[in-house]
């Protein structure tokens, strides 16, 4: 809009001017010239008479045609009388001389003047129009290219409203909206800042009213004289009020039959409408309510566009559900739901534990960091209004929470919100949550929200009934697969570890178990051993032989019922024994691996929160369990069949070697006292030899060395036929064990010297003889001190020692070395038949140690030093017993 020029701003401000000051001005004017012309005339003759013209022109520039006519009069009148009082002129020299020219003059200094005055007067009215019309145009077209263009609801309304008020030049301004299914307007926004609440309260009232009278009408209602109307709803409103209102116009907002709303200006001056305000305010209020209409039905087209991408997506959410998850459609579903309502800053979605018959908050939106909060609240049914909907089956619509009684705060803390809705998830009579919206807003919530929330918890309860139906198919489909796995290896696999191994795997993998494990009962002591474990904490437990007593925790007592047990609250069960490896451990269900009544283990499953056992897990289990106790019987039948094949082939082997070394004996035997012969004629030669006279001093010390050594290898030839004589069973005779351990280290002691052992002997000096066979005692310590020298791969010690027990009557013999020990895993059964951890050795060495101690009234005890090697201990009584 243009803004007006310097000149037509003074024009503008001798306009406003009144009619009588106008008159006032001329008329000083016209003293001012007769006073001043009086005085001038006589110093500068008649000439300065033309001075009328300047009240002429100033009176008709004033005062139009009629006072510039009647100025240009006067100042002929007051011209003669002064040219005639001051002048010195005579009355016919003024009116018959050249004066009469002179009026002409005036007189159309006037006219001409007042004709300029209305030319301009018409000029700057049309242009004032113009304008006028032009920032009336000007206004509007910005107020509908806000209404367009600006997506904010608060911001369009707070444009709209301002543009409004600047447009008819009003004071305070009230934008007020029609709620058409409720019948009642709602004042959306105003440019009254004021503290005063009273007052405005009772302005927004009368702005209320006003939009109803508009609405009704359908016409502009102009109020010139607020006080003194109908509209003055008590004296406060014109004088006291912080805003006093003296003049208001509404102006009403319907388009196409359809009642939007209203605008209420008001004027805290006096202000006569005119009709050209009237006519431009309707057409501004048409125009804005089509604009608005029209915002509102994209608007609502938007809406209607969202809703159905909003649910197409939930849609192919849930033809996914497999693929992407039950929460991931959950969590879409409350952000469409906060997409879709506006109003809605938070929302949730409560699920119903069904065991538990709690809600539990699944999918947030909007809360930050209160989120985690919001999942750990538990709401019962009949509590809160989500507990109240839960059971009712209904949508509830909060309109304030500060003042409904259904709503019921959580803890101490006062809500963040003001309006509440909460509608129910269910399927048919299945109840299965409830999804809820929240808002700052009192009354936030419509009835078509509240339509759409209730559709919204349909797609929901669509999403958990196919996430339910997925979760048993697939539940189904792992339990068959875990089956036929497990029935796969019984058919293929005969080694009972590896199975369980794979067991407890498929277990835990497949069905997100915490924990899963397989006792198996140990047959000497009845104690449950853990034989088998999931994950690293299996392995731990294994490492550190973990067992159970009979009736100890769980898996003792399930043993003992030979019954399934399960809990989802271990800490109820005063028989529950929590391992520290396993701190978490909420749930447990342990099922007897059992077949035709006797125990064979146990088969423990265990769970942490927010996971839980049921019937399903207790059939699966279960089923797992017959299929372990089949192949642990299958297992344990193999195993017996392997040990009879391979005691059979071991009793085959040692036979054969038996054999073998009967032949070696036999011809030891015959080498022995083939070499006897030439070796004890050699000696006689040498002894023959040592006697001749005449040999030197060197000769005779190594004649000497020659024949000590030919004793040395006789007396060596002597300790073989002994050792390799096959053992006859003559009677017993004493003995004595030192000795037989001297004989022994005799034969060894190039062995252990190339193997880098060193031997200690400590015999005890009061060592009794014992009575037995010598040549099975000697074979018993060549069997322990071969069996220590064996295991010193790398060069080591060997100790032997006697040891005289009185009080007992026996003998006490020790051979320790400092090799690798014993394995633990046979160190309980080391000798047994075909026991051994040796890649050569036949098991047997031990087992004919320990008959042959036996045979003596002996006992034999083998176990590992606490720093290396291993310490064989055998006792031989001193006297003869019934048993030898």
């Amino acid at each position: 809009m243009k803004s007006p020029k310097f000149g037509d701003a003074k024009i503008m401000g001798m306009r406003s001017l009144s009619h009588l000051q106008k008159w006032g001005i001329v008329v000083g004017l016209t003293a001012v010239y007769w006073i001043s012309a009086a005085w001038l005339i006589q110093l500068y003759g008649d000439g300065i008479v033309m001075l009328a013209a300047i009240p002429i022109i100033v009176a008709g520039w004033f005062l139009g045609m009629l006072g510039g006519v009647t100025a240009s009069l006067l100042a002929v009148i007051l011209t003669a009388i002064l040219l005639i009082e001051y002048g010195g002129y005579a009355w016919e020299s003024v009116f018959y001389g050249g004066y009469p020219f002179g009026s002409i003059i005036f007189i159309l200094i006037g006219v001409i003047t007042g004709r300029l005055r209305q030319i301009l007067d018409a000029r700057l009215q049309t242009e004032n129009q113009l304008r006028s019309r032009e920032r009336y145009l000007t206004l509007l077209k910005i107020t509908t290219s806000d209404i367009l263009n600006i997506k904010k609801p608060g911001e369009k309304y707070y444009f709209l409203l301002n543009h409004l008020v600047n447009l008819f030049i009003a004071d305070y301004g009230y934008l007020v909206h029609w709620d058409a299914p409720q019948e009642k307007t709602a004042l959306i926004i105003s440019t009254v800042q004021s503290e005063q609440v009273d007052s405005k309260t009772i302005m927004e009232s009368v702005a209320s009213e006003i939009t109803e009278s508009v609405l009704r009408t359908r016409q502009i209602l102009a109020v010139n004289d607020v006080p003194n109307s109908q509209y003055a709803v008590n004296s406060t409103l014109s004088k006291d009020s912080a805003f006093p209102i003296q003049s208001m116009l509404g102006i009403p907002f319907i388009a196409r039959g359809y009642k939007l709303g209203a605008a209420v200006l008001t004027y805290s001056a006096p202000h006569q409408f005119t009709p050209e305000e009237i006519e431009q305010a309707q057409q501004a209020g048409d125009q804005i309510a089509l604009v608005l209409w029209t915002v509102q039905q994209e608007v609502e087209i938007q809406k209607r566009l969202r809703e159905t991408n909003a649910l197409a997506n939930i849609g192919r959410a849930l033809s996914e559900t497999e693929r992407v998850g039950l929460s991931t459609v959950l969590q879409l579903i409350v952000n469409s739901t906060k997409e879709l309502i506006p109003s809605t800053e938070q929302a949730v979605i409560h699920l119903l534990d069904e065991e538990q018959q709690i809600l539990t908050a699944e999918a947030v939106i909007g809360y930050a960091e209160d989120a985690t909060n919001w999942k750990t609240i538990k709401i019962r049914p009949n509590e809160g209004v989500a507990g109240q909907v839960i059971v009712k089956g209904e949508t509830i619509n909060i309109t304030d929470v500060g003042t409904d009684p259904r709503f019921v705060a959580f803890g101490n803390t006062p809500p963040s919100y003001r309006s509440l809705m909460v509608a129910p998830v269910q399927s048919g009579e299945k109840k299965l949550g409830t999804i809820s919206v929240q808002s700052s807003l009192v009354d936030a919530f419509t009835e078509d929200e509240t339509r759409l929330l209730s559709a919204l918890g349909t797609q929901a309860a669509i999403a958990i009934e196919n996430a339910h139906l997925l979760e048993s198919i697939q539940q189904a489909l792992k339990e068959s697969n875990a089956l036929y796995s497990i029935n796969q290896k019984l058919v293929a696999s005969l080694d009972p570890h590896e199975l369980l191994q794979d067991a407890v795997e498929l277990l835990q993998k497949n069905f997100e178990y915490y924990h899963v494990q397989v006792y198996t009962v140990e047959p000497q002591n009845g104690d449950l051993i853990m034989h088998t474990g999931s994950t690293e904490i299996g392995v731990k437990l294994k490492e550190k032989n973990h067992r159970l007593r009979a009736g100890e925790g769980i898996v003792g007592y399930t043993a003992e019922t030979g019954s399934p047990f399960f809990t989802n609250d271990v800490d109820q069960i005063h028989f529950f024994v929590r391992n520290p490896l396993l701190p978490d451990t909420k749930s447990e269900l342990a099922v007897p691996v059992k077949i035709d009544g006797r125990i064979l283990g146990v088969l423990d499953i265990q769970q942490i929160p927010p996971r839980s056992l049921g019937p399903r897990d207790i059939q699966l289990v279960s089923a797992v369990a017959d299929q372990l106790a089949i192949a642990l019987q299958k297992a344990n039948l193999y195993a017996h069949l392997q040990t009879s094949l391979q005691t059979e082939k071991a009793m085959r082997d040692q036979l054969v070697q038996n054999e073998r070394l009967a032949t070696m004996g036999r011809l030891l035997a015959s080498v022995s006292h083939e070499l006897n012969n030439p070796l004890q004629a050699i000696q006689n030669a040498l002894f023959l030899l040592r006697e001749e006279k005449g040999i030197s001093p060197q000769g005779k010390q190594d004649l000497d060395i020659v024949l000590s050594e030919s004793e040395r290898m006789a007396a060596l030839i002597a300790r073989l036929r002994a050792t390799y004589r096959p053992a006859q069973m003559e009677d017993f005779q004493p003995m004595q064990v030192n000795d037989l351990i001297e004989d022994v280290y005799a034969l060894i002691a190039t062995h252990l010297r190339h193997n880098e052992i060193s031997f200690e002997f400590y015999p005890d000096p009061n060592l009794p003889t014992i009575p037995g066979l010598v040549d099975q005692i000697r074979q018993v310590l060549l069997n322990l001190v071969m069996n220590a020298a064996e295991a010193m791969t790398s060069g080591g010690r060997l100790t032997i020692s006697t040891q005289y027990l009185m009080q007992s009557g026996e003998i006490l013999l020790k051979v320790a070395d400092t090799g690798i020990g014993i394995n633990p895993s046979i160190l309980h059964s080391i000798f047994e038949a075909f026991i051994t951890d040796k890649e050569t050795g036949t098991g047997l060495g031990l087992t004919i140690s320990y008959d042959i101690v036996t045979k003596h009234g002996g006992r034999i005890q083998a176990e590992n030093n606490s720093q290396r090697g291993a310490t064989f201990s055998v006792w031989l009584p001193i006297e003869k017993r019934e048993n030898q």
